[in-house]
């Protein structure tokens, strides 16, 4: 998309959450501590499996992180709603980013099924 960034880092983010982005009523981003990523690798309208576009959302994993306290103890994992959770809220920005008018809210989703778990083992998580 012309003058579109293909990259946006924290401070951007944040500023989607304020309603900076897209426009009144449009798409925003929750503020932290729900906000599940911290920057936007690369975000283009073009490419991936089926030619609709393709992005890259990234989460720094730190043992500081609010749900690895309580989820569980001694033993710290992602939940997985918050990670179903990050992709609504980047799918939200890719389709605010597109300049599709709505608020960019998840209403549902048919079957999820998890690859695995989100441990500190490594330092983030991408979604693609």
């Amino acid at each position: 998309m012309d003058g579109q960034k293909s990259c946006y880092e924290l401070t951007d983010l944040l500023r989607c959450a304020r309603g900076e982005f897209f426009g009144p009523g449009n798409a925003r981003l929750p503020l932290p501590p729900m906000l599940m990523f911290d920057r936007i690798s690369n975000i283009a309208d073009e490419g991936g499996v089926y030619s609709k576009g393709q992005a890259t959302a990234e989460l720094k994993l730190r043992s500081d992180l609010w749900f690895f306290d309580c989820h569980f103890p001694n033993d710290p994992v992602m939940p997985g709603c918050l990670g179903l959770d990050a992709l609504w809220q980047f799918l939200g920005f890719y389709l605010g980013w597109l300049g599709l008018p709505g608020r960019g809210r998840a209403l549902g989703v048919g079957q999820v099924k998890f690859s695995g778990e989100v441990f500190l083992l490594k330092p983030q998580l991408l979604m693609r």
